[in-house]
């Protein structure tokens, strides 16, 4: 069996890949890709490999991104840190997936539904992805529970501006002007979100495109946002790896 696997974190893909070795040594691991351009890169020029394992957050955005720009015609199983809530929407689907931290067991079990399936039906993949896209959409998150003090309280997500992570902390911004710390890191929070509203510009920020005031050149082939709200002089920067598809995601 040939395999593919888009996975930004070494240590995830150095995992998976062993664990994948140990219950079918001869599966060959034609590569490991860790953004979604490469992804489409790869994909493009190469044939379709028997299987894919998909991160749903890559270094460049999220991998949902990847079936905007190239059709794929192989399986996937999608690795990720959804909540149960979205997991559930994978579950009537016959693509699977696996929740990190990855179990053997759980993998075992992923790699015998996909044995079966071979078996069994040669399934139109793209309805498939249609069908756990338009899920995924249903199950976007609407509220963030924040504490206060010695209480909850409830954040609607069409009220933040921008996320900002700083020293291992995960901070709301919303457009009332007040800053809420959230339990969460602006990763697994990406997920989460409405890609038509929200976009992860790099690693620790996130921003509302209602809360785009201007876009302004900066240095380095870059870019940086003028909010609508004040930043307090905290930079708000598009890194390089999403710049492109920043540009996409604003003139959509």
């Amino acid at each position: 069996m040939k395999i593919l696997i888009i996975e930004d974190e070494i240590n995830a893909f150095e995992y998976l890949q062993s664990i994948i070795k140990k219950l079918k040594p001869a599966t060959q691991v034609l590569a490991h890709l860790e953004s979604v351009e490469d992804a489409i890169n790869w994909l493009f020029k190469n044939e379709a490999p028997d299987l894919i394992f998909l991160d749903i957050q890559l270094a460049d955005g999220l991998s949902f991104e990847i079936f905007k720009h190239v059709e794929v015609n192989s399986p996937i199983i999608f690795t990720t840190a959804f909540d149960q809530y979205v997991i559930d929407a994978f579950k009537v689907n016959s693509i699977d997936y696996l929740l990190k931290p990855i179990h053997i067991e759980d993998l075992k079990r992923a790699l015998t539904k996909f044995d079966q399936q071979q078996l069994a039906t040669n399934q139109n993949l793209s309805t498939q992805l249609t069908s756990i896209f338009g899920q995924l959409n249903q199950s976007k998150k609407h509220r963030c529970l924040i504490k206060k003090g010695n209480h909850f309280e409830f954040i609607n997500v069409t009220d933040i501006a921008y996320v900002n992570s700083e020293d291992g902390m995960t901070f709301l911004h919303t457009f009332d002007l007040k800053r809420h710390l959230y339990n969460h890191p602006a990763k697994n929070f990406m997920e989460q979100l409405d890609t038509a509203v929200f976009f992860q510009i790099n690693r620790g920020q996130i921003v509302n495109i209602n809360a785009i005031h201007k876009i302004h050149p900066y240095f380095n082939n870059r870019l940086s946002l003028e909010l609508t709200i004040p930043t307090k002089g905290l930079e708000v920067i598009v890194s390089r790896p999403k710049m492109s598809l920043f540009r996409a995601w604003v003139d959509s």
